[in-house]
C-alpha cells in the first residue's frame, strides 16, 4: 500500500488524538456531533431560513416560466452546508482547543463557503424573482455608493488577506477570541462577510458596480497565493504557541495544514475561474463571427456604390478605403457644386 506523506503525518494524528501533547479529537465527535449552544442554535435557523427563501425564489421563478441553473443552486445549498460545518458541526466543538480545528474552520468559511455562495447568484435570483419594483430597489441597492465602497476589489482584497494575517499573527486578539465566546463567534460573521465581499466581483456573476475582466480575477487570486503561503509557513515556525490552551506541536500542525488547504481551494477557484473565461470566450466567438458577417457585408455595399471592387475574389475592400473614397466623392460633389454658372 502506497504510504502518505510524512508531512501529513501529524495533521491526522492530532486529528486522531494520537499525539499525547495535543487536544484529544476524535473523529466521531467531528463527524457526528451537532453545537447546541444558542448562538449555534441561532446561526442554524438563519441558515435555514436563507436556504428557504432561495428556494422560494427559484419556485417563483419556475411559476414566470423561466427555470434556475442547478449548478446555480447546487453551489449556494454547498456553501451554507459549509457554513454550518465550520459552526454547528463537531469541528466547531474544537475551534477553541485546536489550532487545526480554528484553521479548518477559518478556510470552509472564507475560501469554501464565501466563493460557493457568491457562485450560487443569490442577487440575481432575488432581482428575477421579485416584482418589478421590488427589482427597482434591489438593483438600486447594488448600485449604490455603499454597496460600490465595500465590493471595490483593491479594498476587499486588503480586507481579505489582511484579516487572515490579523486574526493568525496577532496572538492578542487569537487569545481575546478563544476567552470570549461572543466576540469568537462575531468573528466567524466577519470571515463569511469579507470572504462574500472579496469573492463577488472575483469569481460571483451577480451583478455589481465593479465588473473585473477575466485576467484581473486571475491576478487577484495568484497575487495572494504567495501571500497565504507566507501566512502557513510562518505559524508553522512560530517558537511558541498561538494561545496557551493551544500545543507548540498543534500550532506548527496549524500551519501545514493552512498552507496546504489553501493552496488547493484556490487552485480549485483558479481552475473554476478559468473555465468561466473559456466558457465566455465560447460564447463570444459566435458573436464575433456574425459581427464580421455583418461588417463584410455592409462593406461589399459601400463598395458596390462606389463602383469599387475587391481586389481578389472573396477579399473585402477595407473600410479606411471605402471612408476614404467616401470622402473624395464628397469632396468632388462641392466642387462641382461651386462652380461657376451652376
Amino acid at each position: 500500500m502506497t504510504s502518505l506523506p510524512s508531512s501529513l503525518w501529524p495533521h491526522l494524528g492530532l486529528l486522531a488524538g494520537s499525539d499525547p501533547t495535543s487536544p484529544n479529537l476524535q473523529w466521531h465527535v467531528l463527524l457526528t456531533d451537532v453545537q447546541t449552544d444558542t448562538l449555534a442554535l441561532v446561526a442554524d435557523v438563519v441558515l435555514l431560513v436563507l436556504l428557504g427563501l432561495y428556494l422560494t425564489g427559484v419556485r417563483r421563478l419556475a411559476r414566470k416560466g423561466r427555470s434556475w441553473s442547478r449548478w446555480n443552486g447546487a453551489a449556494f445549498v454547498g456553501g451554507l452546508v459549509a457554513v454550518w460545518v465550520a459552526i454547528g458541526s463537531g469541528l466547531a466543538a474544537y475551534d477553541e482547543m485546536s489550532v487545526v480545528a480554528h484553521v479548518v474552520q477559518h478556510i470552509l468559511l472564507m475560501m469554501v463557503a464565501a466563493p460557493l455562495l457568491t457562485l450560487g447568484k443569490p442577487v440575481t435570483l432575488a432581482s428575477q424573482a421579485a416584482s418589478r419594483a421590488n427589482q427597482v430597489r434591489i438593483l438600486k441597492v447594488v448600485h449604490s455608493w455603499p454597496a460600490a465602497v465595500l465590493t471595490f476589489p483593491v479594498l476587499t482584497w486588503f480586507l481579505y488577506f489582511g484579516s487572515m494575517y490579523t486574526f493568525f499573527l496577532d496572538r492578542g486578539l487569537y487569545h481575546y477570541s478563544i476567552d470570549h465566546v461572543l466576540f469568537h463567534d462575531a468573528t466567524h460573521l466577519f470571515m463569511i462577510s469579507v470572504g462574500f465581499l472579496y469573492w463577488q466581483p472575483v469569481i460571483g456573476a451577480d451583478p455589481t458596480r465593479w465588473r473585473l475582466s477575466h485576467p484581473a480575477r486571475l491576478l487577484s487570486v495568484f497575487t495572494g497565493m504567495p501571500f497565504e503561503a507566507f501566512l502557513g509557513i510562518s505559524v508553522y515556525m512560530s517558537k511558541t504557541p498561538l494561545d496557551p490552551v493551544n500545543t507548540l506541536a498543534n500550532t506548527h500542525a496549524g500551519g501545514q495544514t493552512f498552507w496546504i488547504l489553501s493552496m488547493t481551494v484556490t487552485g480549485g477557484a483558479i481552475a473554476v475561474l478559468a473555465l468561466q473565461w473559456y466558457r465566455q470566450m465560447d460564447r463570444q466567438t459566435p458573436a464575433e463571427d456574425r459581427m464580421a458577417a455583418r461588417v463584410a457585408t455592409d462593406s461589399e455595399v459601400r463598395a458596390a456604390e462606389l463602383g469599387v471592387r475587391p481586389e481578389r475574389e472573396g477579399w473585402t475592400v477595407p473600410p479606411w478605403r471605402l471612408a476614404q473614397l467616401e470622402a473624395q466623392g464628397r469632396r468632388r460633389a462641392v466642387d462641382r457644386g461651386s462652380e461657376p454658372g451652376r
